[in-house]
């Protein structure tokens, strides 16, 4: 929206760095979609403080406490097992944006690199080893962790979404390097010379503590920033950054030409769901931790992933020597059936899940060589997942786990389902496509 563009410039420049740091360029940004995407990161700044309470979104700095991790080290001259616990994560949100690169069209990508003098963990330790197979090393206590110079480069699936004329993110991931790598442990094998020894030998304990809780905190980071940025672009219209040619550029196209080609294209998805025997779908075996008790879900099947339909404007445009086709799909009513066995201590209850998903929204983006006749997918991704309604029966003296169950199995319904959709859905649509003759333009 026009009227948020003035704020967000605001917070751009009011963030840029005076000085460019090695390896990075000024502007980030590598064109007017990418500087969109500055400024959405740059305006998202503040929520690393307070985060997004009406999406559940917490704070992420400080980022913490983390649940215990595990690390062991095995190295010449050092063996030791230890866990970290109460780990807190600072100065998130002092990064720097040290480049952004981003692409739509035929090929969709992100790729961002953060930087940030100063990454510190905190916590408390617990570890038993030896030093040259001789020394005992043992002891708990507070520990802080200090990475210099650290950068963050990070990648994702974009989707741009010529109907609604907004981008999101997808499957945001990020690898982390530093320079300098420093850790002190408090009180180690009793607070005398030993500890001083000890510490000594941190160049070798520090990497794997920082890459144990590296391991353990990226993905929900990942996750939650993620969000925060496409919290902030659903509400962001490219044509407020692109000029009218530029735009006319990026979808030249007569929007809806491609609505009955859909149509018809569905109508044979449909069919060979059904003969590839995906509805019903079956469902894996899976367990689920629920902190007070486990359940073990079984005889897992969704049904309904033969009613797909065109779920709003599908158009064809031309480019070269390809055929571009953008369509938005849908379904809905999805069924889900469990069994589960449900324990805590020496109860178990077998209990029978049910749960139906109002509507799944998925977003496809495919071309065709007008020469070679080839047919590939770019992007076929799940953009929006309705209210899923979960029912179960038969917990008994274990319904106090009803909540965290009926949690997990929206989580379970949601992950399972899109992963069917984006996988072997896609597959089969992928063949069709490639069978079907397209419309000439």
């Amino acid at each position: 929206m026009k009227f948020l563009l003035p704020l967000f410039l605001a917070g751009l420049l009011g963030a840029t760095n005076s000085q460019v740091h090695e390896g990075c360029i000024d502007p980030p940004g590598n064109g007017e979609i990418a500087d969109l995407v500055v400024m959405a990161i740059e305006a998202a700044r503040p929520l690393l403080e307070t985060g997004i309470p009406s999406l559940g979104i917490p704070p992420i700095d400080p980022f913490g406490p983390i649940p215990p991790v595990n690390f062991h080290i095995d190295v010449s001259g050092l063996r030791m097992d230890g866990t970290v616990s109460e780990t807190q994560v600072r100065n998130l949100a002092q990064f720097f944006i040290c480049s952004l690169n981003i692409s739509v069209g035929i090929s969709q990508k992100f790729a961002v690199e953060f930087r940030l003098d100063n990454f510190h963990m905190d916590g408390m330790y617990d570890v038993d080893g030896l030093i040259a197979g001789l020394f005992p090393v043992f002891g708990d206590g507070g520990f802080t962790l200090d990475t210099y110079d650290t950068g963050f480069s990070g990648g994702a699936k974009v989707s741009y979404n010529v109907f609604t004329d907004h981008i999101t993110l997808k499957d945001l991931t990020f690898d982390v390097f530093f320079k300098d790598l420093k850790m002190e442990m408090e009180c180690i094998n009793g607070c005398g010379d030993m500890s001083d020894l000890i510490n000594g030998v941190v160049s070798q304990i520090g990497p794997a503590i920082f890459e144990a809780v590296w391991n353990a905190i990226e993905p929900p980071l990942a996750s939650l920033i993620q969000d925060g940025i496409n919290y902030i672009l659903k509400n962001i219209s490219i044509s407020d950054v692109i000029n009218p040619d530029q735009l006319d550029k990026l979808h030249p196209m007569d929007l809806g030409n491609a609505n009955d080609f859909v149509d018809s294209i569905m109508g044979a998805v449909n069919n060979a769901i059904v003969v590839a025997d995906l509805d019903p779908a079956l469902l894996p075996e899976t367990s689920l931790n629920l902190g007070v008790g486990e359940a073990v879900l079984y005889e897992g099947q969704v049904e309904g992933l033969s009613k797909m339909y065109r779920g709003g404007t599908c158009t064809l445009d031309k480019v070269a020597s390809w055929v571009f086709l953008y369509a938005n799909l849908a379904d809905e009513n999805l069924q889900v059936h469990y069994q589960a066995n449900v324990t805590s201590g020496s109860t178990t209850s077998v209990a029978t899940i049910g749960a139906s998903v109002k509507i799944v929204e998925a977003y496809l983006v495919a071309r065709k060589d007008t020469f070679g006749l080839t047919t590939d997918i770019d992007q076929f991704v799940v953009t929006e997942f309705g209210r899923i309604d979960v029912d179960i029966d038969g917990l008994g003296l274990l319904g106090f786990m009803l909540e965290p169950l009926t949690e997990g199995v929206m989580n379970l319904v949601r992950d399972e389902i899109t992963n069917i959709l984006e996988t072997e859905v896609k597959d089969l649509l992928q063949d069709i496509l490639g069978e079907t003759p397209w419309p000439a333009l």
